[in-house]
């Protein structure tokens, strides 16, 4: 009983070990990124993201809110 625990044991110490380092190996792109801008001789202050058609210089158009009415306070009697 004892051998088959331990075999348990080191089956999901190693499977366990074997995620970590393939999310670690996943995320080195974004690791190398974030490092690389820490320690730019200037840091960057803001990302440019551009999706698709955003990227033309036409005006956007304005929709305004619609202005919530006010509600009268008239005076009021407590019961």
């Amino acid at each position: 009983m004892t051998i088959i625990a331990t075999l348990l044991f080191v089956i999901v110490l190693s499977a366990s070990f074997g995620v970590i380092l393939l999310s670690i190996r996943n995320a080195m792109p974004r690791i190398r990124e974030v490092i690389d801008m820490e320690f730019a001789p200037s840091p960057q202050r803001e990302r440019r993201i551009i999706l698709g058609e955003m990227r033309r210089l036409a005006p956007a158009e304005i929709i305004p809110f619609p202005a919530m009415s006010r509600a009268h306070n008239a005076p009021r009697l407590a019961a």
